[in-house]
């Protein structure tokens, strides 16, 4: 266990990869230019200090954006968020150093139809980290 706070790029890291490997699908960091549908992109909207008496720790929040293949249906959305769901049952893996206190589904922030014809939902995550435990000396 270090004293180092942990990075946002370790924790998004983190999180594509666990989305990646149980959703089968990409999990962007960014949207590059006509990005085709479906895929997952994680954005870090915060992040706050929680210690407690004996542990260094730190709360992060996560939007998660679902983006369904364009189309009137909101079936594929909703599979999508089924699939994020199921996927996040699963605790992230941090570097060693770290340790997953907590993973909240904070659930859906909303569900709208971009512009593309695409739905698109956001699924709001918290993480809370411990980076160090305290000690008396």
């Amino acid at each position: 266990m270090s004293y180092k706070q942990m990075g946002l790029v370790e924790l998004i890291s983190a999180i594509q990869k666990k989305v990646e490997e149980k959703t089968g699908l990409k999990c962007l960091d960014a949207v590059p230019a006509n990005e085709t549908s479906p895929f997952y992109y994680a954005q870090v909207v915060g992040k706050r200090p929680a210690h407690s008496k004996t542990m260094w720790r730190d709360i992060f929040t996560v939007w998660i954006h679902a983006i369904a293949e364009p189309g009137d249906s909101s079936v594929q959305i909703y599979e999508l968020i089924q699939n994020l769901e199921e996927a996040l049952t699963e605790d992230i893996d941090l570097p060693e150093e770290y340790e997953l206190i907590m993973q909240t589904n904070n659930g859906i922030q909303t569900i709208k139809t971009d512009e593309t014809r695409e739905k698109h939902a956001v699924l709001a995550y918290e993480f809370m980290v411990c980076y160090g435990y305290k000690c008396k000396i």
